[in-house]
């Protein structure tokens, strides 16, 4: 059976030839293909979490406790993170 080949401009057949496997296909083996990883949206990869300093959250705290709606030390602290998570509260000045 003659090798499959393909013609040069004169006319002549050439054999073709078969590439070996790259060092990196012939190391993988019988290893599965990767699966690629899930997308994510642009906006949650470049979504920045502010930082609030302790004192800052301290301050809403003290503010939260003294203004009559607030409850314990520990739910006063965790409603002003969440109040500064949302903007609610900036410094002195509340804005909404």
């Amino acid at each position: 059976m003659a090798a499959k080949g393909t013609k040069t401009e004169a006319g002549t057949e050439k054999p073709t030839t078969r590439r070996a496997p790259s060092k990196k296909a012939a190391a993988q083996g019988d290893k599965p293909a990767r699966t690629k990883k899930p997308v994510t949206g642009k906006a949650t990869k470049n979504a920045t979490v502010p930082m609030f300093s302790h004192e800052m959250i301290a301050e809403r705290a003290y503010h939260i406790s003294h203004s009559g709606e607030g409850g314990t030390d520990e739910e006063n602290w965790h409603r002003a993170e969440a109040e500064l998570r949302q903007g609610v509260w900036r410094g002195t000045q509340r804005f909404g």
